[in-house]
């Protein structure tokens, strides 16, 4: 097959619409972390063609860094990343406290700056992580270890900040991972042999796989939920609560 990144990209998309339309209370986070999201499909530069060699729709990649490709992977991925753990476990973000209530300072804020704040706060997040990946890259490790480690590391200074996530978060980045494994492997099922033509042999995994999917990638996929998750609670300043439609289904019960 010709464009392999596309039809991966493609399936990345069906879980976020499948949670679309099954968690319209879910609508909010899946916009707000597409739209987060978005930066890091510039970041493709960094591993085409050290880490994989796909075909990119126009050559984009080989022209401005980064394709078609890679903003829908990074929507698909940031919207099921984000959220796994609220589906799984039925839970819905509910704000932690009203933010004039908890802040005097804000309650004599321009409504635009109230409104702008989580966004400014979510930037700092981003920014982090990009100048993160950009150091251990400069220190010499490997790209996709140096953006998972940055993922991590990062995602770790917000769990610093919230403790409560702790169990939400770890419990999204294994879902995440799954769902990353169970999407590559219809990946694989639909282009045989792509893992071995497309992507580089490992440097710290060689080799590893898992069912046929390299361990990188579902590395990635759980750097990417473990971030994913605490990142727009903290962001935002939501909790993790039980949903509505859940608790009305339990008393019809």
């Amino acid at each position: 097959m010709k464009h392999e990144f596309l039809l991966l990209s493609l399936l990345f998309l069906l879980p976020a619409g499948v949670i679309w339309l099954a968690r319209p209370d879910l609508r909010s986070l899946m916009k707000r972390m597409a739209l987060a999201s978005t930066p890091f499909a510039a970041t493709e530069r960094l591993f085409y063609p050290e880490y994989w060699t796909p075909k990119f729709l126009f050559d984009l990649a080989d022209r401005i860094g980064f394709g078609v490709e890679d903003v829908l992977f990074v929507a698909g991925l940031s919207a099921f990343s984000s959220t796994a753990y609220a589906v799984v476990f039925r839970r819905a973000p509910m704000p932690c406290s009203p933010p004039a209530a908890a802040r005097p300072w804000l309650r004599g804020a321009r409504p635009w700056l109230r409104a702008a704040r989580p966004w400014l706060r979510a930037a700092a997040a981003i920014a982090s992580a990009l100048a993160a990946t950009g150091a251990l890259l400069a220190a010499g490790v490997p790209v996709l270890y140096a953006a998972v480690g940055a993922m991590m590391a990062v995602a770790a200074a917000l769990l610093a900040a919230r403790g409560d996530l702790l169990v939400p978060t770890v419990l999204g980045a294994l879902l995440s991972a799954a769902v990353y494994l169970g999407l590559c492997l219809v990946f694989a099922a639909l282009v045989p042999g792509v893992f071995a033509r497309t992507w580089r042999p490992s440097v710290l995994l060689p080799g590893r796989a898992l069912l046929g999917v390299p361990l990188d990638e579902i590395l990635y996929g759980l750097g990417a939920g473990f971030a994913a998750t605490v990142f727009p609670a903290w962001a935002f300043e939501f909790r993790y609560a039980k949903s509505a439609r859940a608790s009305s289904a339990r008393r019809a019960g």
